[in-house]
């Protein structure tokens, strides 16, 4: 029996909860390690820095070295920090496919189709982690802030007090592993999703999607101008030049994958001609129906 659109939208609404789920849970887990990064820089790297008596840092070649170097600093965010978050990610990104394969279940894919699809979800996903930790943006923020506290003969009370602040946040503040995964990892949760919905969309001849997501305070007027209505796929393939921006629009935006820009937490939940119908009777057919 063919799905319809209120089995279709629960699916839709369980992932979305999911993916919020996950962003939040994406924060509490970089909370927790910037917690113990703190603990390691405080407790093991500052001091095995020389200090004057007045308690200020030594600016000497001996502090630089160990600042510039930092192999043990580099090596804690490689074996404790990255570990834990990309198996977190890893395991977000598992239980993403489950729900997404749910969504599209109904309209039969062929197990081939399956496979490849999710064989490139794989790729998607190791293209991604590699990515992301690949990189010593982490270390090197906090190796500037120890450098320039050496060159400046900072106070080590102070420059403590810098690194907490920088590492932990505050209060309306993220830490250094919240920003750093806010900024590059909950996007690419989403993104990832969207990807997804393409292949499958397009391999079971899907060219009608709803608008889906709510409105909030910053909610974006191309998404509430859009939110809840039904589209074809040539109107969406559209609106990567038509309008040319909007506010948060990304550089090259890819609408089918990016959407509504930065921080957008829409999706396109794709559906068959005969449900879109019933959503909107005026809705144009598809040049990309078979």
């Amino acid at each position: 029996m063919p799905p319809t659109v209120t089995e279709l939208r629960k699916k839709a609404r369980e992932r979305a909860a999911l993916l919020r789920k996950s962003e939040k849970g994406l924060l509490d887990k970089a909370n927790a390690l910037q917690r113990r990064l703190h603990a390691y820089v405080i407790n093991y790297f500052l001091p095995s820095l020389e200090v004057n008596p007045d308690n200020t840092i030594k600016n000497t070649n001996v502090n630089l070295k160990k600042a510039n170097k930092a192999s043990g600093l580099k090596r804690f965010i490689k074996k404790v920090v990255n570990v834990a978050m990309f198996d977190y990610y890893d395991q977000q990104f598992k239980k993403l496919t489950k729900k997404t394969v749910d969504y599209f279940t109904p309209f039969n894919p062929s197990e081939a189709a399956k496979k490849r699809i999710l064989n490139r979800g794989e790729t998607l996903t190791e293209g991604f982690l590699n990515d992301l930790f690949d990189n010593n943006q982490i270390a090197n923020e906090i190796q500037d802030t120890i450098k320039k506290a050496i060159v400046s003969n900072r106070n080590q009370t102070q420059l403590k007090s810098v690194l907490t602040e920088q590492i932990k946040g505050k209060e309306d503040k993220f830490g250094l592993l919240e920003n750093y995964h806010y900024r590059n990892g909950t996007d690419e949760l989403q993104a990832y999703t969207r990807e997804l919905d393409q292949n499958f969309s397009t391999e079971a001849g899907l060219n009608y999607a709803i608008y889906a997501g709510g409105e909030i305070q910053t909610t974006r007027k191309f998404c509430s101008d859009r939110v809840g209505k039904v589209f074809n796929r040539e109107t969406i393939l559209k609106w990567n030049t038509t309008p040319q921006n909007w506010a948060g629009r990304k550089e090259d935006n890819d609408i089918l994958v990016d959407l509504g820009g930065y921080n957008c937490r829409h999706n396109l939940d794709w559906i068959s001609y005969e449900l879109a119908k019933r959503i909107n009777p005026n809705i144009e057919k598809s040049k990309y129906d078979k």
